[in-house]
């Protein structure tokens, strides 16, 4: 574990596309990152990042619903470095993701947990968020080389009523 000195959360930027990508990891996301940062731009997203050192440890997505929506936020792509969890660095992302929902008038948050990671789901129940549905996490995107991707991962639907 990684002692934390001074930790920031802050909107991602065209900049922090590659250090996003955790030296490879995450790569096959590389278009999906763009187009959520091309869309944040528009209002139509929020990008937000954990900082620490000139380094990124942690990083949230939330896709906002479309005006005609029920004010929702869905909450994905949520990650932190494993050197740095355990040390409130993800509930501190969650918290702003949903203060910048809250800003924006929203209600409601959403995010899925896959059901083989019980860690997060007891992460997100500390945070009141409650098992509203099943999900059989099914879908498909076009990686960084161009390929069509297709993910199964079955998970819970959890939601939190936000407070203004």
């Amino acid at each position: 574990m990684v002692e934390i000195v001074d930790v920031v959360i802050r909107n991602a930027n065209d900049q922090d596309l590659e250090a996003m990508e955790w030296e490879g990891e995450y790569r096959r996301y590389r278009r999906l990152y763009k187009m959520a940062l091309d869309e944040a731009r528009l209002g139509r997203r929020i990008v937000l990042v954990a900082e620490t050192g000139g380094r990124l440890i942690g990083q949230i997505l939330v896709q906002l619903g479309r005006a005609d929506s029920d004010g929702t936020g869905y909450l994905y792509a949520f990650r932190v470095r494993p050197a740095w969890r355990n040390q409130g660095i993800g509930t501190r992302l969650i918290q702003e993701a949903e203060a910048c929902l809250v800003r924006l008038g929203c209600r409601r948050a959403l995010i899925a947990v896959a059901k083989d990671n019980p860690s997060a789901r007891r992460l997100y129940e500390r945070m009141g968020y409650g098992h509203y549905a099943d999900d059989p996490g099914e879908w498909s995107f076009t990686d960084d080389i161009g390929h069509l991707q297709h993910i199964f991962e079955p998970s819970w639907l959890m939601e939190r009523i936000l407070s203004p």
